[in-house]
């Protein structure tokens, strides 16, 4: 049987590579999600619009979504947000996915990571053409089972 690091990071992978997911950061949530539980709609609904760094070269869209899905398991609780030491401790996943997905990726910017700019469509289907769908299938995967590994550490 397979470990929930390893069915979260297939899942993600899969509905990502399969375009049933189009969203990177909806593909590394819902794998989260389905794994660990709960399975949140509006929350998987509002991710979508940091995909492919929202077109705009900001943070990779993978990115995002694994920080917020630490965020259910790690940020402080509703009767705790007041307590400066409960939002440290979050913190802590969070620099952990930072470190972890900068040292294999070299970026934490979508722009960096593909190499275009998504919002020109000319660079968009260059990096259609040389396969980056299929390396960002990869990168949500990965990004994906390290967000996994940092919730069963827990």
């Amino acid at each position: 049987m397979a470990s929930q690091v390893e069915r979260a990071s297939q899942r993600a992978y899969e509905v990502f590579l399969r375009k049933q997911v189009l969203g990177c950061s909806q593909a590394v949530m819902l794998g989260i999600q389905e794994t660990f539980g709960p399975r949140d709609p509006l929350l998987l609904k509002a991710v979508g619009i940091l995909a492919g760094g929202s077109r705009a070269g900001s943070l990779c869209g993978a990115l995002q979504g694994g920080l917020l899905a630490l965020g259910m398991y790690f940020g402080p609780p509703e009767d705790k947000m007041g307590d400066l030491e409960a939002l440290a401790q979050s913190f802590i996943p969070a620099k952990r996915l930072y470190a972890e997905f900068t040292g294999r990726f070299g970026s934490r910017l979508c722009r960096d990571i593909t190499r275009a700019d998504l919002d020109v469509p000319h660079q968009r289907q260059a990096w259609l053409d040389r396969g980056g769908w299929e390396e960002c299938a990869r990168l949500v995967r990965e990004t994906t089972g390290i967000v996994a590994s940092l919730i069963v550490e827990k």
